[in-house]
């Protein structure tokens, strides 16, 4: 096994499991962020019956239970043992272990795919944490992370919550954080370095929908980001700053909805 690398894990860790609850029922809910992601990185990967798929930073097994539907035995890390909780318990099947992308726990080509589902970007050495996906692949390494920051839902409810973050924090999440890889030319820079080629590359429209303003509020209370804000401002004035930046993305059915793009890619090593 690899000797861990970074300290991404030890720092994301905590901060995602804090509401682990509330980020598995909302992003990772019946309705969660990736739906049609999911199911694009499913198709094009050709995940089916006896596919050994490996999730990294696999959260709470949202993915892993929609593999584990199509027949693939799954495997998942995350570095929140909170989550990986609960990924064991909808994927009861699955080889689920808390830990760092940087430093996976299993042997050269055991799987079949690897994927990273937004989770790649918090790595601190993310060459590695690619080098990492390779290794254990046989197959194809999927990579999908946000694009269109500046038109990102996600982005325009942060955007008034970054003040009450820590300076230092709010400059750590520019190198380990939801959007870095987003910049134009940055994955590409960091899959050459992890000599992997991309075979596929596309970008998907994958608008967030949460049923009410309080579904919503629960989802953005429950990111590991929004841990680090807490922590510095306390949880009732990030609460009142998320609920107002809310407003403007709520419907006048009460639904909230953000509009979201991704890019996903597949690379072989």
């Amino acid at each position: 096994m690899p000797e861990a690398a970074g300290g991404s894990a030890t720092r994301w860790g905590p901060l995602f499991g804090a509401q682990a609850t509330a980020w598995a029922e909302t992003w990772e809910g019946p309705g969660g962020w990736g739906t049609p992601v999911y199911e694009y990185v499913l198709d094009r990967a050709e995940i089916g019956p006896r596919t050994r798929v490996l999730d990294c930073g696999c959260g709470a097994g949202r993915f892993a239970r929609m593999a584990a539907d199509r027949g693939a035995r799954v495997a998942g890390i995350d570095a929140s043992q909170e989550l990986i909780e609960i990924a064991a318990e909808r994927a009861p099947e699955g080889d689920f272990r808390v830990g760092d992308i940087e430093a996976l726990p299993w042997k050269d080509d055991l799987f079949d795919v690897a994927t990273g589902l937004s989770s790649f970007q918090f790595a601190d050495d993310k060459v590695r944490a690619l080098t990492e996906a390779a290794r254990v692949s046989r197959g194809a390494v999927a990579i999908v992370i946000p694009t269109r920051a500046p038109e990102s839902g996600v982005t325009s409810v942060f955007m008034p919550v970054f003040p009450l973050f820590a300076a230092e924090a709010l400059e750590s999440m520019k190198q380990s954080g939801m959007f870095a890889l987003s910049e134009p030319g940055k994955l590409e820079e960091v899959l050459s370095a992890a000599h992997l080629t991309t075979e596929e590359d596309d970008e998907i429209e994958c608008p967030i929908v949460f049923e009410d303003v309080e579904a919503a509020e629960r989802a953005f209370m429950g990111a590991g980001p929004t841990q680090l804000a807490i922590r510095h401002s306390g949880e009732p004035r990030v609460a009142e700053t998320v609920r107002s930046a809310l407003t403007p993305l709520t419907e006048s059915g009460g639904r909230v909805v953000l509009p979201a793009w991704y890019r996903a890619v597949l690379a072989q090593g």
